[in-house]
């Protein structure tokens, strides 16, 4: 687990980055500590919470399209957080740790103020540096939930039990096939005028009779 220390220095250099209304915008004044895998930042900015449940919609012959079935889409967090002059560790360091917790593909806890998540990722990690923020980093987290579902391998009885062996059997392997001719198959490309492979039978009828 890697913590990050979180100096009143480092939040002073940010008010002083990003203007006097930013002490007024800082979460996390409670007890809950926020973390983002581990790590805990200097201060969050801001928490955007999405959950959306998806219906699937099918056209009908008449009338509005049907809804027959629905279900959860992962969750998706967008945090904004941030650092200061002040901390423990260089700010190229805390960004180092970032990107290598996005680039691990292995899914983490993440505690806001609203809720716990559970196997996230980091979708995206966003950052910018200009004259103001030159000695902070605020950095912007996308972040979606990954579904893991259980597998289960079952071994299938042996060709010898089985009723029907040629049609639940495991494939085997046949070696090398050899191709048969096809058969009544006329040269010269396209059928002769007239002829056919197969047989329609064709009923019009008319209105009135």
């Amino acid at each position: 687990m890697s913590i990050i220390d979180t100096t009143p220095g480092g939040i002073a250099s940010l008010g002083l980055a990003y203007g006097a209304n930013f002490a007024a915008q800082l979460l996390g004044s409670g007890s809950i500590m926020r973390s983002i895998g581990g790590i805990v930042a200097a201060c969050t900015l801001e928490e955007d919470h999405q959950d959306d449940l998806q219906l699937t919609d099918h056209p009908v012959e008449l009338g509005a399209s049907i809804t027959d079935h629905a279900f959860k889409l992962p969750v998706q967090v967008r945090i904004t957080i941030g650092w200061g002059a002040g901390q423990i560790q260089p700010l190229s360091q805390i960004y180092a740790q970032l990107l290598a917790l996005q680039a691990s593909a292995k899914p983490f806890s993440i505690v806001t103020g609203k809720r716990k998540y559970r196997n996230m990722l980091i979708t995206s990690l966003g950052t910018q540096t200009d004259a103001d923020t030159e000695n902070v980093l605020r950095v912007v987290l996308g972040c979606r939930e990954v579904i893991i579902v259980q597998t289960q391998v079952t071994n299938m009885a042996a060709a010898a039990a089985q009723a029907n062996p040629q049609n639940t059997a495991a494939p085997q392997n046949s070696g090398t096939v050899q191709t048969t001719p096809a058969t009544n198959v006329p040269t010269g490309g396209a059928l002769p005028v007239g002829t056919s492979n197969s047989k329609i039978d064709v009923k019009v009828s008319f209105p009135g009779q």
